[in-house]
């Protein structure tokens, strides 16, 4: 009898081993696996942090492209015919798929000069300007008599609300001369100098269909209005390029000088 006691807790100490034997081939299985999918998962993280880092190369690199084709143009004298001032214009020989460039160009010469005001042919424009944007009258008379002389249009934000800023910075400039160019002056500028607003659209149908020149309108020209029909801008613009890669966008708005013919040079740049 005690034999086959024996017996028997031989045959379930054996069953007691294989179950231990089991339960450690399924413990190392499990951690095999859950090491597999751990570094399954931080590959999947990397590539997705390389492809982002791609994208966010490719937009911003793209959106300077589109800075640099604004440049050509202009100093190919041909903005003018490829693309419309201040509308969006996608640039099709890149955008397809995933990808997309579109720019946007200013004539900073159509616009009113705030970088010095003091003493300025511009400030009744200008007050004129704030006054049609609703935008206080106090700002411009304190850096009247002050004397104040701004280099960037972000430093005229800092003595405005943000929501007044935005309102009246689409027609300043701190980059034009002492004069207007009539051919690229917006609705809001020429309203500004004096101009009905019958007359101010009357001036805009006029110049889409031929560019105004001195010989034009010379008799009815003031000192501070200038033409220019060549090149239909000054030789100073704003170029807003926006650039689009799968998931991530770039901006980049940059002040380009340039003459026909000559290398362009960049007086502001900023990318978001």
């Amino acid at each position: 009898m005690e034999t086959n006691d024996k017996a028997g807790m031989k045959r379930y100490g054996i069953r007691n081993n294989r179950g231990v034997a089991l339960l450690i081939a399924l413990l190392v299985t499990a951690l095999l696996i859950a090491l597999i999918f751990e570094f399954a998962y931080g590959t999947r993280v990397s590539l997705r942090a390389a492809v982002n880092f791609r994208d966010s190369q490719r937009a911003y690199f793209l959106a300077r492209a589109g800075v640099n084709y604004g440049a050509k143009l202009l100093a190919d004298g041909k903005l003018q015919e490829a693309l419309s001032q201040g509308e969006w214009t996608t640039v099709p020989i890149v955008s397809g798929g995933d990808t997309e460039l579109r720019i946007r160009w200013e004539d900073e010469k159509g616009k009113i000069n705030v970088g010095f005001v003091k003493n300025s042919p511009f400030l009744p424009w200008l007050q004129e300007l704030f006054r049609i944007k609703q935008a206080k009258q106090d700002v411009l008379q304190g850096m009247a008599d002050d004397g104040i002389k701004i280099n960037l249009l972000t430093e005229l934000h800092q003595r405005m609300s943000d929501e007044e800023y935005g309102r009246v910075t689409p027609f300043l400039t701190v980059y034009g001369d002492k004069k207007i160019n009539l051919n690229t002056a917006s609705l809001e500028v020429l309203t500004s100098m004096g101009f009905t607003e019958v007359s101010a659209r009357m001036v805009i149908d006029l110049r889409q269909s031929e560019p105004f020149d001195e010989g034009r309108i010379s008799p009815y020209l003031p000192p501070t209005l200038t033409v220019n029909k060549e090149n239909f801008t000054s030789n100073t613009f704003t170029v807003r390029s926006f650039a689009t890669v799968g998931n991530y966008t770039k901006q980049i708005e940059a002040v380009v000088q340039a003459a026909k013919g000559a290398s362009p040079t960049i007086l502001y740049w900023r990318a978001l």
